[in-house]
């Protein structure tokens, strides 16, 4: 028998076809357990994010456009989807320490209630001025570029979890529609591509105006004091569901 599918509209949907569609399945028990089998024996961040894209290439569904080229931004709220078709009985929940009374409590977050950002037009950024080279098109990072991420790593001979080197690697794919990845790791690594462009490029990968806004208000029950928590959802804990 077919799986429901559940039609979505990505908040990053300007920089799509028009004429590409997403939709999202449910998790099947067999996709739970075959997700948490693949995890439990990936040794390595390269295995773990092979693991979390067949889990995706088997619960999204993209007409006219690539899962792999789907934006970091809208794969997030694609996570948030597809728990909120499968567990929408079982709110999200996220722990706060209170810096006030120093008790613990609990919030819940409505997974198909979340507050979402569109993207404008006119906040969309294509372009990006180096030093060296001028005006270059940039873009933002995609699924499938932890792929180029991690080969860039090995054959450099670098530690693939390094988080430091996957950022600069990340600087690297965000400027691959201008040069093949490889010249622009080489201009990188040479020192053409500078410290200030780099530093230029990580501040536009890391303001993206469009999304999730992952934060939630939050009240302390026992004295009262008012906060702003973060909290994120990853493909590594969607999975996980508390029952009180």
């Amino acid at each position: 028998m077919n799986q429901e599918t559940y039609k979505i509209e990505l908040p990053g949907k300007l920089l799509y076809p028009e004429n590409a569609t997403f939709s999202v399945k449910k998790i099947t028990p067999f996709e739970q357990k075959k997700f948490y089998s693949d995890m439990s024996v990936a040794e390595t961040l390269e295995e773990r994010n092979t693991a979390v894209r067949e889990l995706l290439k088997r619960l999204v569904i993209c007409e006219n456009y690539s899962l792999d080229n789907i934006y970091m931004q809208d794969y997030s709220f694609i996570l948030y989807q597809i728990r909120a078709v499968t567990y929408k009985m079982f709110p999200l929940k996220v722990y706060v320490d209170c810096e006030e009374c120093k008790q613990k409590y609990g919030t819940e977050i409505d997974v198909t209630q979340l507050d979402i950002e569109t993207l404008d037009a006119d906040k969309v950024v294509k372009e990006v001025e180096l030093e060296n080279f001028g005006v270059v098109p940039f873009r933002y990072k995609q699924i499938g570029d932890d792929v180029v991420i991690d080969r860039l790593l090995r054959e450099s001979g670098m530690n693939q979890e390094d988080l430091f080197m996957r950022v600069l690697a990340l600087d690297a794919v965000s400027l691959s529609d201008w040069k093949p990845v490889d010249e622009v790791w080489a201009l990188i690594s040479e020192g053409q591509i500078t410290v200030e462009d780099v530093t230029k490029i990580e501040n536009l990968l890391g303001n993206f105006t469009w999304g999730v806004k992952e934060e939630v208000k939050c009240r302390c029950p026992h004295c009262g004091k008012e906060v702003v928590v973060p909290y994120s959802l990853d493909a590594t804990d969607f999975f996980s569901v508390d029952i009180d």
